[in-house]
């Protein structure tokens, strides 16, 4: 009786991960139809969308807020959210540019900040946890913690990287013609989307986010998945730091300014669901490239960065009650 029961709970099971597979495939599908769908229309609009050096632009201007979309899909997908990303990056960068012009090795530096992300995503996942309050209440207090550490200890000032490292040759490098942060871009993307959909810590992610009750029933520990999608966030915004920073090789105080916005709509366009349960790396990136090439091609355009904004937002709400509708209809 009780193998009957089991094999009962793994075809169970098994059904409910080929939907779920099934459904994230329909969305990257969609996602990827968009996108080739933009293109074709933002190259009937400017002669200059579909060339080479806009297209490499294009694909480096990606990464910077990509990234912070795949550390959000696991963090949506927990049903959880993270709007402190983007004022994280701008504290990161400060100190990994304080700490070179200190005479700091910047791979050292580098390092630090990727410790310092860690530290400050367990600080959001923490507090969560410990108030039990939802995280975008946390993470909309520590986005400011964040953003006046930057500015108050930089005085508001821009901080040039003098110092001549490897390091600083990643962001307007070159790997075959394409830009190295795109590579990366790439590389923790392709990570990411094995570790969300081929391990146990992915599953328990999407499980936890699906019905968190449920999940603690099966023997999930919910507390430490959704501390260690914090600390992901966390660690991915401080990559993405050392990413701009190698780039531009200057702290700004606005650096990573409205970031989080495209990578929350990057990931959502995706296919993540807001209340948690689905998510999608693959998503995540394609969501990104949606975002980036239409913001790009109505510059191009000569639209003004205020109805790019618009133009944007409004896309990414249809995106949102399109994907909204469709899962409905397929439940």
């Amino acid at each position: 009786m009780q193998n009957l029961f089991n094999n009962k709970k793994k075809k169970i099971s098994t059904v409910e991960e080929k939907e779920i597979r099934r459904k994230l495939h329909f969305d990257e599908i969609g996602v990827l139809a968009a996108v080739l769908v933009m293109i074709l229309l933002l190259s009937l609009g400017s002669p200059y969308f579909l060339t080479a050096n806009n297209l490499l632009n294009v694909g480096r201007q990606v990464s910077f807020y990509g990234l912070l979309a795949i550390g959000l899909s696991f963090v949506i997908g927990s049903g959880q959210i993270d709007i402190s990303v983007g004022r994280l990056i701008t504290l990161i960068t400060f100190v990994m540019a304080w700490l070179m012009n200190k005479g700091i090795n910047p791979w050292l530096a580098f390092g630090i900040g990727i410790g310092l992300g860690a530290l400050c995503g367990l600080l959001n996942g923490g507090l969560s946890l410990f108030f039990n309050v939802h995280p975008m209440i946390i993470t909309l207090g520590t986005q400011n913690l964040f953003w006046g550490l930057a500015v108050g200890l930089s005085n508001a000032k821009p901080i040039v990287v003098w110092q001549k490292s490897s390091f600083l040759e990643l962001g307007p490098g070159k790997i075959l013609g394409f830009p190295v942060p795109f590579f990366i871009f790439i590389l923790i993307a392709l990570l990411g989307q094995i570790v969300l959909k081929k391990s146990v810590f992915g599953r328990h992610v999407l499980a936890v986010g699906a019905n968190r009750h449920a999940a603690i029933y099966a023997g999930i520990n919910e507390r430490k998945v959704r501390l260690a999608t914090m600390v992901m966030s966390g660690v991915v915004a401080a990559l993405a730091a050392g990413v701009i920073l190698s780039f531009f090789q200057t702290f700004d105080p606005n650096v990573g300014s409205g970031m989080e916005m495209d990578a929350i709509g990057a990931a959502v366009i995706g296919g993540a669901d807001l209340n948690g349960g689905y998510a999608s790396v693959l998503g995540a990136f394609l969501g990104a490239f949606l975002i980036g090439i239409l913001r790009n091609g109505l510059v191009l355009m000569g639209v003004g960065a205020y109805w790019n904004n618009f133009v944007t937002g409004a896309v990414i709400l249809i995106a949102v009650a399109v994907s909204t509708a469709l899962k409905s209809q397929r439940k």
